[in-house]
């Protein structure tokens, strides 16, 4: 296995010099026929408007960026050691790169598309105003246009809507101005949880990591390894994705990806297993292109020591 740690090795160096480069990394042992890709992920630009955390959209600033439009349908989870949270989230977002929101010179973010009365299969999403907010500040008095959101909070369900696994999720709108109606769907994979390692438990960076987890895969699944801190501005940074590329219901992280993660003021971490499915697709009279995602997250708070 001298290739897999010289690999291995490469992850730790280039995590210190910002490399975003995806990195293959061959699994040992009995799970040598499977396959990590290790990939250190770009540092928040906090001068950007954000509408939901990594821990809950699922996706990534870069994709927020390459993809301005975000169909999502999430089920997400997340386990402290003392409490867990749950709750089903829901939005479609159109941004206007034809409308950029500046700030001192700099573009932020751009006004969200009144797309008309929106729904998620039979169910109405609520249209709202989004406050202007960067991942650093928050100004009420201003907003960044319109999206349609609705959240259901620990198994209290509004509007009849919570995310089912194998559901197949139309997301449909009446459609504004130079936009018109569309409906677009995607079917839900089945809710993944974490049953390996516990929440609130010590991860050695010196030691292999098992995981474990229960639930059929969806189309693509992935860990981002984020680092947290409750009293931040910005709470959950992601600093790290792995992306499993095959493999049944179990991997194993080897020492020196942890080693390669960069240290925090008191070693907490958010580990986020994501099982998504994932579509382009194009809305008519909207000229970018339209990620549409629906994932079981499950995140998972450790101690990496």
């Amino acid at each position: 296995m001298r290739r897999s740690n010289f690999v291995l090795a490469i992850v730790a160096v280039l995590w210190m010099v910002g490399c975003q480069e995806k990195l293959p990394v061959e699994l040992a042992g009995e799970q040598s026929t499977a396959a990590l890709e290790v990939r250190v992920l770009p540092a928040i630009d906090s001068t950007l408007i954000v509408d939901a955390s990594v821990d809950t959209s699922g996706v990534l600033q870069t994709e927020e960026q390459a993809y301005p439009a975000t169909f999502l349908v999430n089920s997400v989870k997340t386990d402290f050691g003392t409490y867990r949270s749950t709750f089903s989230y829901c939005r479609i977002l159109l941004n206007d790169k034809k409308r950029p929101i500046q700030n001192l010179g700099k573009v932020i973010g751009y006004l969200g598309l009144d797309v008309g009365n929106a729904k998620v299969n039979a169910i109405d999403l609520p249209k709202t105003d989004r406050p202007y907010r960067t991942w650093s500040s928050f100004s009420p008095k201003q907003n960044a246009g319109r999206a349609y959101t609705l959240v259901d909070q620990d198994n209290q369900p509004v509007a009849d809507f919570s995310y089912t696994a194998g559901q197949r999720y139309r997301f449909v709108a009446d459609g504004r101005g130079a936009v018109s109606s569309f409906e677009i769907a995607i079917q839900s994979p089945e809710e993944i949880t974490v049953l390996e390692p516990r929440a609130g438990s010590i991860v050695f960076r010196d030691e292999d990591l098992h995981v474990r987890w229960d639930g059929k895969r969806g189309g693509n699944v992935r860990l981002l390894i984020s680092s947290f801190d409750a009293k931040s501005n910005v709470s959950v940074k992601p600093l790290l994705e792995v992306s499993i590329q095959e493999g049944a219901n179990s991997i194993t992280i080897p020492a020196k990806v942890l080693q390669g993660v960069r240290a925090n003021r008191d070693g907490r971490y958010l580990f986020s297993f994501i099982s998504s499915n994932r579509n382009k697709a194009t809305v008519p009279g909207y000229s970018e292109n339209v990620l549409v995602q629906a994932a079981s997250i499950h995140n998972v708070l450790l101690w990496l020591k």
